[in-house]
């Protein structure tokens, strides 16, 4: 069982998170501060986050019939879980994100006004979304939303979300932090986006419309392709802006991006593919990291 749930939980999407609140770190201790303890609990909160949507992800496609036994990688589809196990992990998660997200509010906060009631309410929409995704009624990942909310809560929300709780204030390098974020949203709406166009066949069959069923397979690799090169151009424009540094470090990790995005436009979508798409997403995952190693060894 416990093998079955850390399947779930999908560990090789962890990272994402973790790249998140790094970087929203990484720039509070360059522009002001940094509190190791506020790090840490904004990494726990945000890592049982992606770890409660993986599960509402693995509950609701197989609930709405999107994951059949064929999805071995799946836990309800497999029949490596049921329902109820699910439900259950569904519901201790759900409560140990608020518990800990509630820590770190009270920690950088220290008192319950209204910053800490707005983030209360931040962080209950934010376990609202990560469940809503696919499972529930009217899930938005069936509706074209995915992307939007993932470029939200993985950019804007969890760097300048975890750059605020840091320095309290909206500063100079807070509106300054607006463009890497926006670069890590990017870079994690594209790991969703390999994941749709992977299942895009499948997706299409059993009424689940994500922007890259919408598209379709070629115009959604392009849609990559845009979401990569912005989102390395935003991170150029900030390294330049706000250093002594040219960019080109940044530039060099974004080749890999490129060559990465050629490997994805070589695949089509038969069956046989499907564990070189799931390379392929660890590998834009740990990229996505590596952008941000690369932005705090210029930042330090």
């Amino acid at each position: 069982m416990i093998k079955a749930f850390v399947q779930a939980a999908r560990l090789r999407t962890l990272p994402l998170a973790i790249a998140s609140i790094s970087a929203g770190s990484v720039l509070a201790s360059f522009f002001y501060e940094h509190d190791w303890w506020i790090t840490a609990l904004a990494l726990t909160t945000a890592i049982l986050l992606q770890i409660l949507s993986n599960f509402a992800n693995d509950y609701g496609d197989f609930k709405k019939g999107t994951d059949d036994k064929t999805r071995t990688d799946r836990a309800l589809a497999s029949g490596s879980l049921s329902e109820v196990q699910m439900r259950n992990a569904l519901i201790v998660t759900s409560i140990l994100t608020l518990t800990s997200g509630v820590s770190l509010l009270w920690l950088a906060l220290d008192s319950i006004e209204i910053q800490f009631l707005l983030f209360f309410l931040l962080g209950v929409i934010s376990i609202a979304a990560a469940i809503k995704y696919t499972a529930g009624k009217n899930p938005y990942g069936y509706s074209t939303l995915g992307d939007l909310a993932v470029f939200i809560f993985f950019g804007l929300v969890a760097v300048l979300g975890t750059y605020y709780l840091h320095v309290l204030k909206f500063d100079y390098g807070f509106y300054q932090s607006i463009w890497p974020a926006s670069a890590v949203g990017l870079l994690a709406t594209g790991v969703l986006n390999i994941n749709n166009i992977r299942d895009i066949d499948g997706d299409k069959k059993n009424g689940k419309i994500t922007l890259a069923a919408k598209l379709g397979k070629r115009r959604a690799e392009i849609y990559q392709l845009i979401l990569n090169i912005t989102a390395i151009g935003f991170l150029i424009y900030f390294i330049r802006v706000s250093t002594a540094h040219d960019g080109l470090l940044i530039a060099l990790v974004g080749l890999l991006f490129l060559a990465h995005w050629i490997g994805l436009r070589g695949l089509d979508n038969a069956a046989k593919n499907r564990p070189k798409y799931n390379a392929l997403l660890k590998f834009h995952v740990l990229l996505t990291l590596l952008m941000v190693v690369t932005i705090t060894f210029l930042l330090v």
